[in-house]
């Protein structure tokens, strides 16, 4: 027996919600999507039609977005991506892995716990092996308390910093004293620094590459493997896409050094937020210079210039030297889920395959 859950409030534990109730449209018509995102205040880039577009654009994914019309006159739009093989659609998910955030658009009000229950419900029934979201971190808390037992959830750190006051408050009550410190230094190292499209996809191309065969030896892991599985991510070809989709609201940072790359960092930027998406550094010049902490200053900085209220710093592993490093500017760590309803446990199978390989990696370690 299906349980309506009451369009004002939290949804009852155990309740089902009525989908008869919900006009469920798929894909979300272009023009419906954009009032959407128009009319949504905490809007980011990566919940734009635009940003499907490229991430169909550079990894053959199908538009598999949904839009949910209550009756109350309040619509959502949840974009998805679907991966289809042999001309089945076997994932939905907002969004796939490295494509950073999906999760709820709504017009009308703001996003409840009802609205979360009603997608996850929609979404339990759909034909395919995993439908996941990974939502905004800031609202991860509706996300979780709507989703029932049978999800599975997926422990994220990421570490956001508050830019109210502007860019002088940010750097003089929250950059701590290091960090400043840091700054300064790079301002008198002989760096070259460009917020340009070309140079940057440019440098990521070369740091990134350079950091996949450094994290592959660190690991114990065969170079043609890592670079095989690098190819097959493309994360060069992610930011050419993301160029190419959403223009002037990717922002690419790069310091260079006598022509040499050093440090890069893209920031995605949309109303309220910015999101730090992508980087990659030559890790001893740019331990030597601080170029990483100038680059995250001046995107910090011209995230205050555009408006941002908030900068998400990206994601970091509780207790790395990224998060230290994250913290030095003032950012609060937020841990939040990604949601994940499977029909067979890719979750489980992929978290037994990260255990073996870090305990090989730490074997390698010690026997050297």
């Amino acid at each position: 027996m299906t349980t309506a859950v009451a369009l004002g409030g939290r949804p009852a534990t155990g309740a089902v919600p009525d989908l008869s109730r919900i006009h469920i449209v798929a894909p979300v018509p272009r023009q419906v999507w954009a009032e959407v995102v128009a009319a949504d205040p905490d809007a980011v880039v990566t919940q734009t039609p635009e940003w499907l577009d490229a991430l169909c654009r550079s990894r053959g994914y199908r538009d598999a977005s949904r839009l949910y019309e209550f009756p109350d006159g309040r619509r959502l739009v949840l974009p998805m991506a679907a991966r289809v093989w042999a001309g089945a659609r076997v994932t939905e998910e907002s969004w796939p892995y490295g494509w950073s955030y999906g999760g709820a658009l709504v017009a009308g009000g703001p996003f409840r716990s009802v609205d979360a229950a009603v997608v996850l419900a929609d979404l339990a029934r759909r034909p395919v092996i995993r439908s996941a979201v990974v939502p905004m971190p800031l609202n991860s808390t509706v996300w979780q308390s709507a989703a029932p037992p049978t999800v599975h959830r997926v422990p994220y750190l990421t570490q956001i910093l508050d830019l109210e006051g502007g860019f002088g408050t940010v750097w003089s009550r929250r950059f701590r004293s290091e960090a400043r410190r840091h700054v300064r230094r790079a301002e008198r190292m002989a760096l070259d620094v460009y917020q340009d499209h070309d140079r940057g996809a440019e440098a990521f191309a070369i740091l990134h590459h350079e950091a996949v065969e450094r994290w592959a030896r660190q690991r114990g892991q065969p170079l043609w493997a890592a670079r095989v599985l690098d190819r097959w991510r493309d994360d060069a070809g992610r930011i050419a896409a993301a160029v190419a989709a959403v223009g002037n609201s990717c922002s690419i940072w790069s310091a260079y050094r006598a022509g040499e790359p050093v440090a890069v960092c893209a920031v995605l930027h949309r109303g309220r937020h910015a999101l730090g998406w992508l980087s990659a550094n030559r890790r001893a010049v740019a331990q030597e210079t601080s170029a990483t902490y100038l680059l995250s200053s001046l995107a910090i900085e011209a995230a205050c210039a555009d408006g941002a209220r908030y900068f998400n710093m990206g994601e970091s592993d509780p207790g790395s030297g990224v998060e230290r490093h994250k913290a030095q500017f003032g950012a609060t760590a937020v841990r939040y889920h990604a949601l994940r309803l499977e029909r067979l446990p890719l979750t489980e199978g992929e978290r037994v395959v990260r255990a073996a390989a870090r305990r090989a990696s730490a074997f390698r370690e010690g026997g050297a």
